[in-house]
């Protein structure tokens, strides 16, 4: 009996021993950046685990920053807007976007960021994309460390040790410290302490793809494959109704609790606008404009709703020719994804900052007093760039129907109204 009771001794000392050198291990590697430890270049210097959980690392970073401006989108966002900018005069702030979200995903981080009691200002920038809910299988929301329940309800004073148990003990944790440590001096994204996704690593991206145009195309041809590929059916109808009803709640717990909210339908490049009417998608794209005019609408004077899509000087910057990987685009990365000086201009406009003004005819509030008006001179610039970018045209043309997407001419189809 005593070698037996000896044995479970020595057995709980070796795990313990264990836990504590796993502890140890992932307290130092420190892969979200969650601890206040030395930072070691070759061995913590970099928060690498972002790029394996994004989602978990940010949910960790919320409520130890505790901001009191945020910044909530997809990965345009996360890139792009800096939370530095003069126009979040509520500090701290934090780019809490994350890439590929959708509305689903955006509300729970919201309410997260809510629950740390100083959440004053937000921006939301938003796609069409964002109201197409993903598959349950890439949602990932890691719940074992949200401080927030579905409902955003705080979800219970046990939940602050079972997060700090999960990320000093967990394989999860461990299996993404071991792959930091690896890898602090690869050629990998970095995510800034400011919740920014570092954009030197999907620049080398693009020079790998062959250049913007390149990279462009491979972005279109990816969209046209896989979203919004079912909007006629009722079912689709019924998880968009879904969506924006977590986008109504956004806005009006954002009301209730005196919170400045600027909601901004991202600049995004006139060749992807012409991917949505190439995919039979304009019709789609105007109402789910409407939808968002309509809701903010009803809001407060506090809730405010810009749009930066339409096809202006900027938007429409001419794409490098296939190949052509030396050339470099001054706005935008890919067609669907803008660099940060133009999140600049788009957060200049948002908040008065700035006198220059190199973007002409960038923004428009949406407002349903001049929507119709507005929709139908958004059409209208996409029409004047049709008639006079037939490459591009061509280009996206063939994409569309090697996928199966949209009339057989998307101008007549799509933008005649």
């Amino acid at each position: 009996m005593d070698r037996a009771g000896s044995y479970i001794r020595l057995l709980a000392l070796f795990t313990a021993a264990l836990a504590l050198v796993l502890a140890v291990f992932n307290f130092i590697v420190d892969p979200y950046g969650n601890f206040d430890v030395p930072r070691i270049s070759g061995i913590n210097e970099l928060t690498l685990g972002f790029n394996h959980r994004p989602l978990l690392g940010k949910s960790l970073a919320v409520s130890r920053i505790r901001p009191a401006s945020i910044i909530l989108g997809n990965s345009r966002a996360e890139s792009a807007y800096e939370p530095g900018h003069p126009g979040f005069v509520e500090r701290p702030s934090y780019n809490l976007a994350i890439g590929g979200a959708d509305l689903g995903q955006v509300r729970r981080y919201f309410f997260e960021a809510l629950a740390t009691g100083r959440l004053r200002q937000v921006l939301l920038a938003t796609d069409l994309t964002m109201f197409e809910p993903l598959p349950e299988a890439q949602q990932r929301i890691p719940d074992p460390v949200m401080l927030t329940d579905e409902s955003g309800r705080l979800a219970g004073s046990g939940r602050k040790w079972r997060r700090l148990a999960f990320i000093l003990l967990s394989g999860t944790t461990s299996s993404d410290s071991w792959w930091s440590l690896r890898h602090q001096r690869d050629p990998v994204a970095i995510y800034l302490r400011s919740g920014v996704r570092e954009e030197s690593y999907d620049e080398a991206q693009v020079e790998r793809q062959g250049g913007h145009r390149s990279a462009s195309l491979d972005t279109e041809s990816v969209f046209l494959a896989t979203a919004l590929r079912d909007v006629d059916s009722p079912g689709f109808r019924e998880r968009h109704e879904a969506m924006l009803a977590q986008f109504r709640e956004i806005v009006a717990v954002s009301a209730q609790h005196g919170i400045r909210l600027d909601i901004v339908i991202n600049p995004i490049h006139a060749r992807y606008s012409y991917v949505y009417a190439a995919a039979g998608l304009w019709p789609v794209y105007e109402k789910w404009k409407s939808d968002l005019a309509a809701v903010v609408a009803r809001s407060p004077r506090t809730v405010a709703l810009w749009d930066f899509s339409g096809v202006s000087e900027c938007t429409a910057e001419p794409m490098p020719a296939e190949g052509d990987a030396a050339t470099k685009m001054r706005w935008y990365r890919e067609s669907g994804h803008f660099r940060p000086r133009l999140g600049k201009l788009v957060l200049d406009r948002v908040f008065g900052h700035g006198s220059e003004d190199p973007c002409p005819g960038l923004e428009r509030p949406l407002e349903t007093a001049a929507l119709e008006g507005t929709l139908a001179g958004q059409r209208a610039a996409l029409k004047r760039w049709v008639a006079s970018h037939a490459g591009d045209v061509a280009e996206i043309d063939a994409l569309a129907r090697r996928h199966g997407r949209g009339p057989s001419s998307a101008l007549s189809g799509a933008l005649e109204r």
